[in-house]
C-alpha cells in the first residue's frame, strides 16, 4: 500500500479547485490596478506584480487604460457637479455680489468705450492725413503735368525760332551771293580810280 501511495503522488495533480491561483487570468484586473496605483506603485511595477499573479499582458494593459480613463473622467465629473452648486448661492443669495459684478462690468464697458473712442479718433485723424496726402500728390501731379507741357511747348518754340533764323541766314546768304560780286567789282573800280587820282 505504501508503494501504491508513492506512485499516486508522482502522478500529475488533477485540474480542479484544489490548485490555488492568485487571480482569474481571463478577467481585467481593474480593481487591482487601482489599488496598486493608490499604494504608489509605478505602471511598470503594477505590470510586474500582476504578471506574477498570472494575469496576461493584454488584460493588464486594458486595466491600466481603463484606470487612466477613469482618472481623467472623475475630475471632470466633480467639477461639473460642484461648479453650479457653488455659483448658485453667489447669484441668488448675495445681491451685493450681483451689484458689485454689475458695477465691475459697467466700469469695464466704459473703459472699453473710451478705448474705442480713442481708436475712432485716431482712425479719423489718420484718414484725414491720408486724404491730405492724396490731395497733395494729386496737386503735385497736376503741377508736373503743367511743367512738362510748358517745357515741351517752349522747346517747340525754340525749334521754330531756330528754323526761322536758319531760313533768314540762308536768305541773307543768297542775297550776299548775288550782291558780293558787284560789290567786289565796284571796290576794285574805286581802288583804280583812287590810284589814278593820286598820280
Amino acid at each position: 500500500m505504501a508503494l501504491g501511495d508513492l506512485f499516486k503522488k508522482k502522478q500529475p495533480a488533477p485540474a480542479g479547485p484544489e490548485v490555488p491561483q492568485a487571480g482569474p487570468p481571463s478577467d481585467v484586473p481593474l480593481a487591482q490596478v487601482v489599488t496598486l496605483q493608490a499604494q504608489g506603485l509605478s505602471n511598470n511595477q503594477v505590470i510586474q506584480t500582476l504578471q506574477r499573479q498570472g494575469y496576461p499582458p493584454q488584460s493588464i494593459y486594458d486595466a491600466l487604460a481603463q484606470a487612466e480613463a477613469k482618472k481623467s473622467i472623475e475630475p471632470m465629473e466633480v467639477q461639473g457637479e460642484t461648479a453650479p452648486k457653488a455659483d448658485v448661492p453667489k447669484t441668488t443669495d448675495h445681491p451685493a455680489a450681483e451689484a458689485m459684478v454689475e458695477q465691475l462690468i459697467e466700469e469695464k464697458w466704459h473703459e472699453m468705450q473710451k478705448e474705442l473712442g480713442k481708436m475712432t479718433e485716431w482712425k479719423e485723424l489718420l484718414t484725414s492725413r491720408i486724404d491730405r496726402l492724396e490731395q497733395s500728390m494729386g496737386d503735385m501731379k497736376l503741377d508736373l503735368d503743367g511743367l512738362h507741357k510748358a517745357i515741351v511747348s517752349r522747346i517747340g518754340e525754340y525749334d521754330k525760332t531756330l528754323m526761322d533764323v536758319g531760313t533768314e541766314i540762308k536768305a541773307m546768304e543768297k542775297v550776299f551771293s548775288k550782291v558780293l560780286p558787284d560789290l567786289t567789282s565796284n571796290i576794285q573800280e574805286l581802288s583804280r580810280i583812287t590810284q589814278k587820282v593820286k598820280k
